[in-house]
């Protein structure tokens, strides 16, 4: 089966730097031929797969779960029906919380005061001042 007879061997091939034995074409032809064999049954394989899984999905999806129910609306409120007069009230809100004394958590004593004297108490505060700047000439004195 695997007779093989040497071939004479051209010298002038073997100076030149060229290749002297020669491919075995039928083992190459052979790889190709199951490389593509391969190649189809891969294709049929992953095809089969995408068939089953596609199956599965209509049979598990096409019934919804008897829990799921058609025309439920979301919870209220829907819309604001006024905006306008949703805003003015919240922005009412903000405004009172801003401009008055109240307590926040009576039984820590935490308090809150408006925003003008807070920033009043700030600026007067010591411990919130800056360093002054010394002079340009003083600087090593």
């Amino acid at each position: 089966m695997n007779d093989h007879t040497p071939e004479p061997v051209d010298e002038n091939a073997v100076t030149r730097g060229h290749e002297v034995t020669e491919t075995n074409v039928s083992m190459v032809i052979k790889f190709g031929y199951g490389l593509t064999a391969m190649t189809v049954i891969s294709f049929l394989l992953m095809w089969g797969m995408f068939v089953a899984i596609e199956d599965f999905n209509e049979t598990s999806f096409a019934t919804p779960s008897p829990l799921v129910e058609d025309n439920q609306l979301p919870p209220a409120p829907l819309l604001q029906v006024i905006p306008e007069e949703d805003l003015a009230i919240l922005r009412a809100a903000e405004e009172k919380k801003l401009t008055t004394y109240g307590w926040v958590i009576r039984t820590a004593d935490i308090v809150q005061i408006p925003v003008d004297r807070a920033m009043q108490l700030i600026a007067n505060d010591d411990r919130f001042k800056l360093p002054a700047r010394p002079e340009p000439g003083n600087e090593g004195q």
